[in-house]
């Protein structure tokens, strides 16, 4: 890559800073206030979920509050098809020292290394780097990665101790409504503009949280592009990056695991799925399989709580998608409507920055989910569609049961009724919640 090539590419992405627009994300303020301090900064999450566009964000309001001029800010995102030979440390030094002495002015800088982990021993230049700002302190790092694997190996050598991590989800249903111009701030905001968050809340719930689709006008369309993300999270991040040779059976697991986010699952079960599609495969096969998948990010892992001991066990386990519009992608899941209000509150209590741990719980009574505070409190929670005669006994008796072992925390069974109420069954107080205002105004 010629220089005149890079140095259009720098001051182009400098530009864009300038440009961007849209609403600001949960994450934006708590990420502000670390700028400056020492260490290096990590933003990490699933594909297109908004990393590139908050710290564009970020990015703009430093140089809004003049903490940055905008020359000396070196943005460098590597899925840019331009950079695709910038791929090794030592050519990302050629790009840094053509940004020093032509670009950057004096004062601080701020260097962006989007999608990071396509660099080849991009942590030997990171630490290079991280060394002088050690010396100077004028020189702010933050990276993005859309693979925990991808991140962690070089982290914990090169880097160790040297970095802060910031975990990004796709847009919360309270982001999207801000997206489609509803600031929902109060109780009274919420019922004077009802019909339209539920309304809004089935689009989210079909179609998810990846801000990219949103501007994507057809169902068709917007499910293409979500197939799109996932054969490029397939390929690229697993299928290149641990040298997969079997394409087919990691889409067969996801596939398999996704259209049954919820369900007690254990390896033996996906074993016995693979084999009825007539094919063989090691069980320790499906466990590594299953471990890529997580370090994509586009599923997560829950394990089982034991209440009266406290103690998580590694056998069976349940699995939730990053987003809503994923799970629409597979058919068989569609039909239980149940289990995708389950999925959201799951991704809603992984945004709280006060759950430390979510399990699920399973003893002859199950629920949902049991959330372990920064505190050492436990809460728990059911959800369902709507709480019936039929179905009374099993959603709320369970918490009647944990209650005894884990009576500190507070019990919330979350439904789709409008009518909020609290409830006392056998002695146990549980707070009935409405997942649309639950998601709307906690």
């Amino acid at each position: 890559m010629e220089r005149q090539e890079i140095l259009e590419v720098l001051y182009e992405w400098q530009n864009l800073i300038l440009q961007t627009e849209g609403i600001e994300r949960s994450y934006e303020k708590e990420i502000i206030t670390t700028i400056g301090s020492k260490p290096i900064k990590i933003i990490t999450g699933f594909r297109r979920s908004g990393k590139s566009f908050l710290v564009l964000r970020i990015l703009k309001e430093l140089i809004r509050q003049k903490s940055i001029k905008l020359e000396n800010i070196l943005y460098l995102n590597f899925e840019d098809l331009r950079l695709s030979e910038i791929n090794t440390a030592k050519k990302l030094n050629k790009v840094y020292q053509i940004f020093l002495s032509t670009v950057a002015k004096e004062g601080d800088k701020i260097i962006v290394l989007d999608e990071v982990q396509n660099i080849q021993d991009w942590d030997k230049f990171v630490r290079t780097i991280y060394e002088k700002k050690s010396i100077s302190n004028e020189i702010e790092i933050i990276l993005t990665g859309s693979n925990s694997e991808l991140l962690s190996s070089e982290l914990g050598s090169n880097l160790a101790g040297r970095f802060i991590e910031f975990f990004i989800l796709p847009f919360s249903f309270s982001e999207y409504l801000r997206y489609s111009k509803l600031n929902i701030k109060s109780e009274s905001d919420y019922n004077r503009h009802q019909d339209k968050i539920r309304s809004l809340f089935y689009e989210y719930i079909k179609y998810g949280g990846l801000p990219e689709h949103f501007s994507i006008t057809t169902e068709k369309a917007k499910y293409s592009y979500l197939e799109g993300i996932i054969n490029k999270v397939i390929l690229d991040d697993i299928i290149k990056r641990f040298s997969v040779k079997n394409t087919f059976l990691i889409e067969k697991i996801l596939y398999y695991l996704t259209s049954n986010i919820g369900n007690i699952i254990s390896y033996s079960r996906v074993k016995g799925y693979i084999k009825n599609l007539g094919l063989e495969i090691k069980q320790d096969t499906i466990v590594n399989y299953i471990e890529y998948l997580l370090k994509s990010f586009a599923l997560f892992e829950v394990s089982k709580f034991d209440w009266k001991s406290k103690r998580i066990f590694a056998g069976s386990k349940k699995y939730y998608s990053i987003d809503p519009g994923m799970v629409n992608l597979y058919k068989g899941l569609s039909n239980n409507f149940s289990k995708q209000l389950e999925n959201l509150v799951y991704i809603e209590l992984k945004r709280r920055d006060e759950v430390k741990n979510i399990h699920y719980a399973s003893n002859g009574k199950e629920i949902d989910f049991i959330t372990e505070t920064k505190k050492d409190i436990f809460n728990k929670y059911q959800i369902c569609q709507e709480l019936t005669n039929t179905n009374k006994d099993r959603e709320l008796k369970a918490f009647s049961i944990v209650d005894k072992y884990l009576h500190k925390g507070e019990n919330t069974l979350i439904t789709l009724e409008d009518y909020e109420e609290k409830l006392n069954f056998n002695g146990v107080k549980i707070n009935k919640r409405n997942l649309i205002k639950y998601l709307t105004l906690s």
